[in-house]
């Protein structure tokens, strides 16, 4: 491991990069990509202030003193975070800017959403690396949307993902989601880098992957052969991503985004289940492209069967009067019947193996009003979603345990001792 200085001198040429890896490789020929202005940063001067704009942004919480703490992301610095420097800025350079500029669009939204989530802000780069921030992205394995959620991990962590629903895919809900499996990873392995390669990997492989190499120094698994290429490749990839997203300008690039592309503040507005958004336009004058816009994981256009006869969707702020204005014309439209309901009981990813129902914040809602609602303390509601501070917003999905869930916890507790006591059994006979 080098500094920031020596990596920068790594990266821009004074000492040669290793061959990249089987993803640089499919990239165009480097001779087309813009050169990078390095000039600027043979300066010692400059170079700390990169070191400074990079360092994982200040949490909104004070330690002893006053002074903030810092997210606990490092930027460890290699060979292999500098290949990558030198792919997004000069192999894959086109490709970067359309990254940028695509995922500056909903940029403080997801920064804004990781914040209260309480996990690092820097996240956010990780669904740059993941989806290039492509609503609609699919992997070869099947995972889908801004943060490429599998379809049991996205279902663990309360995405409805049916034929008339792809949750997914919607960046609003997939980003609450991702915040959440991300903590949980920090959490199981007590270090960032060990869970961004367990995001890409899976837990299990990355569990063992430490028991095998018996420690849980990412680099020491990285140079022990202990992790898949593609992994070993993922937490460099994403370290680089940052550094180069952090000071774009000092590479070289250029954001600008066109006003209409831009993701306005949102709210969600309660509407009937099974109506189609057409009709919504129709009645409210609400452009259906914004509505499918909001809500691209409704894959059929129509809102989820509800047994409460109502569900959620998002639209932007300036749109919320309208709807408020026609809410009876609302409440009359045509009913068509979809697939699923709004329970969204899913196996939970908790360490208990319990399932869990889901609850999303409508606007006005509190932790008090929500737990006097759901039937518990705001302290268990606060424990369940991890919830430090109290801070919740529309939108947010909130799990808690119903006397549904619970029953069915004890059902399958009931079928596990079932199954264990005719194992002993046969083993006796």
């Amino acid at each position: 491991r080098v500094s920031l200085r020596w990596m920068i001198i790594l990266a821009f040429g004074t000492v040669g990069c290793a061959s990249i890896e089987a993803q640089m490789e499919q990239s165009r020929d480097p001779a087309a990509a813009q050169p990078v202005n390095a000039s600027a940063l043979e300066s010692p001067s400059e170079i700390d202030k990169i070191l400074e704009e990079t360092n994982p942004v200040l949490s909104e919480t004070s330690g002893e003193g006053g002074e903030k703490i810092p997210l606990q992301i490092p930027i460890e610095i290699n060979r292999k975070v500098a290949e990558w420097i030198k792919f997004f800025t000069e192999r894959d350079r086109e490709r970067t800017q359309r990254y940028l500029e695509r995922g500056e669009a909903l940029r403080s939204h997801i920064e804004q959403m990781l914040k209260e989530n309480e996990v690092p802000a820097e996240l956010y780069y990780l669904a740059m690396i993941e989806s290039g921030f492509v609503t609609h992205a699919k992997s070869r394995a099947k995972a889908v949307g801004v943060w490429q959620f599998m379809p049991g991990t996205g279902k663990n962590y309360g995405l409805a993902v049916n034929q008339s629903v792809d949750e997914r895919r919607n960046w609003i809900k997939s980003t609450e989601a991702a915040a959440s499996y991300l903590k949980d990873l920090n959490n199981v392995f007590g270090s960032w880098y060990l869970a961004l390669a367990a995001y890409n990997a899976g837990e299990h492989r990355i569990v063992r992957s430490i028991m095998k190499g018996k420690t849980r120094d990412f680099w020491a698994l990285a140079e022990g052969g202990l992790l898949p290429k593609e992994t070993l490749n993922y937490v460099p990839k994403f370290l680089a991503a940052h550094i180069v997203g952090k000071n774009y300008r000092r590479f070289g690039f250029e954001v600008k985004v066109p006003e209409e592309e831009r993701w306005e503040p949102f709210e969600t507005v309660s509407v009937p289940s099974g109506t189609k958004l057409s009709d919504m336009s129709k009645t409210t004058g609400v452009p259906i492209e914004v509505l499918q816009r909001w809500n691209y994981d409704l894959l059929k256009g129509v809102t989820p069967y509800s047994k409460t006869g109502t569900v959620d969707i998002y639209i932007p702020k300036t749109e919320v009067a309208k709807f408020d204005t026609f809410k009876d014309a609302i409440a009359k439209l045509k009913r068509y019947k979809t697939a699923g309901d709004d329970q969204r009981v899913y196996a939970s990813a908790g360490r208990d193996g319990r399932t869990y129902d889901v609850y999303v914040v409508r606007r006005g809602d509190n932790l008090s009003t929500i737990s006097r609602r759901l039937g518990m303390s705001v302290r268990t509601l606060m424990k369940i979603n991890g919830i430090r501070r109290g801070r919740i917003h529309p939108g947010q999905r909130l799990r808690y345990y119903s006397a549904a869930s619970t029953a069915r916890a004890k059902k399958q507790e009931q079928i596990r001792d079932v199954a264990s006591s005719e194992s002993e059994t046969k083993k006796k006979n």
